[in-house]
C-alpha cells in the first residue's frame, strides 16, 4: 500500500515537472522568436545607416563641386 502511494505520488510530481517543462520550453520558443524580430530589424537598421551614409557623402561631394564652380572654396 506505502509503494502504491508513493508511486502515485512520484508520478504526479513528475506530472507537474513535465507541465513546468513544457511551459519553460514555451517561453523560451516564444523569447526565441523575439529575439529573431529584433535581429532583422537591428540589419534592416544598420542597411539603412548604410544607405544613408552613402548619401551623405555623395552629397558632401556634391557641395564641394558647387563651391569649387562658385568659387567658393580653395580648393
Amino acid at each position: 500500500m506505502t509503494e502504491a502511494i508513493n508511486n502515485e505520488l512520484i508520478y504526479k510530481v513528475l506530472i507537474a515537472v513535465r507541465d513546468d517543462v513544457r511551459h519553460i520550453r514555451q517561453r523560451v520558443d516564444d523569447h526565441d522568436e523575439q529575439f529573431k524580430a529584433i535581429r532583422h530589424m537591428l540589419a534592416a537598421m544598420q542597411s539603412d545607416d548604410m544607405r544613408h551614409e552613402a548619401t551623405i557623402t555623395g552629397l558632401r561631394s556634391d557641395v564641394d563641386r558647387i563651391k569649387r564652380r562658385l568659387e567658393l572654396s580653395d580648393a
